[in-house]
């Protein structure tokens, strides 16, 4: 049986960190994808993987979100005037 070949070890190998993304992001995201833009050019233009951008399929959610915070920040506007 040949030898087996050198392995790299796991302590030079970097661990992916994890990114979380901001609802402006995700809202463009979703945004972009209504109008028809591809995937792939989506997650190149932000940074992202396009398995990332592709979950985006609960757009609903997210723009109940966006404009709930949009609600609230004009609340706060109007009471620190």
């Amino acid at each position: 049986m040949p030898p087996k070949p050198p392995t790299t070890s796991p302590a030079i190998v970097a661990k992916k960190t994890r990114k979380s993304l901001t609802l402006k992001v995700k809202l463009d995201i979703t945004y972009s994808q209504t109008r028809g833009k591809k995937t792939n050019s989506i997650a190149h233009h932000h940074g992202l993987t396009p398995s990332s951008v592709s979950i985006f399929k609960s757009a609903d959610s997210i723009k109940k979100a966006g404009e709930t915070i949009s609600s609230l920040q004009a609340k706060k506007n109007h009471l620190n005037s």
